[in-house]
């Protein structure tokens, strides 16, 4: 049985499976190949005649924009809540 590799020491050219692209993103099998089709994911690599895989880099990658994405909902939350302190703050005076 082969050592598992943890993934913070592979190089950004190494090249991943579908299983554990799905580990890593939290994706579907379905979810991830919409991705890819759209545009939105990262394209897989082929690495034989009927086997693909994702590049690291293109994981990481991917993984560091969902970061982006939490502080982006951070901000539409904190705004959304500033809407509705206004609002029961005008209730009270009328």
């Amino acid at each position: 049985m082969a050592t598992p590799i943890p993934f913070d020491s592979l190089p950004d050219s190494a090249v991943i499976r579908e299983p554990l692209v799905l580990a890593l993103t939290g994706y579907s099998h379905t979810s991830l190949w919409d991705g890819v089709r759209t545009g939105t994911l990262p394209k897989p690599v082929q690495i034989g005649p009927r086997m693909v895989g994702w590049r690291v880099g293109d994981v990481r990658a991917l993984l560091a924009s969902f970061t982006v994405k939490t502080t982006i909902d951070g901000n539409a939350a904190k705004a959304v809540s500033g809407r509705q302190a206004k609002r029961q703050a005008a209730k009270a005076l009328s």
